[in-house]
């Protein structure tokens, strides 16, 4: 998947294909309390986060993405629904981010919230990273919405 050029939506929907299935797998070879399942991504791991939640969200109780962009071109391609409207989500992204850009999360959030997905945004004076300031944030988000939370 290649930061500046268009995304490779075929590739992104294989991956995600591959992540369910081991996803799946985990569920069913370890203790995991299904009540109490979220999701975050890093970067392309933030891709692959929105991929796996958006059209399935009721299988989640959380959405955490970390320095990424929800790709435009792959909305089309899932299906989401109205239990978006359900699925607490943290966005969170560095104002010095060199490899993706603040503006592709800014425009992630606007989507987000065309779907009237319950969404945090919060920018951090950092560039493309897991900053102290919001690894604190993620924790007190996570412990909050899906620690807390059912």
């Amino acid at each position: 998947m290649s930061m500046g050029g268009p995304p490779d939506i075929d590739a992104i929907l294989a991956s995600r294909r591959r992540l369910e299935v081991f996803v799946d797998q985990c569920a069913q070879s370890y203790p995991i309390d299904l009540q109490k399942f979220g999701i975050v991504g890093f970067s392309q791991g933030g891709v692959m986060a929105y991929s796996l939640t958006l059209p399935n969200p009721q299988r989640f109780t959380a959405l955490a993405v970390l320095s990424s962009w929800l790709p435009k071109e792959l909305l089309p391609r899932i299906e989401t629904n109205a239990a978006v409207q359900s699925l607490p989500s943290l966005v969170q992204h560095g104002t010095e981010d060199p490899t993706i850009q603040v503006d592709r999360a800014r425009s992630s959030v606007e989507i987000l919230r065309q779907l009237k997905v319950p969404l945090t945004y919060r920018e951090y004076a950092m560039g493309h990273e897991i900053g102290s300031k919001s690894l604190a944030d993620l924790s007190a988000w996570l412990e909050e919405k899906v620690l807390s939370a059912r």
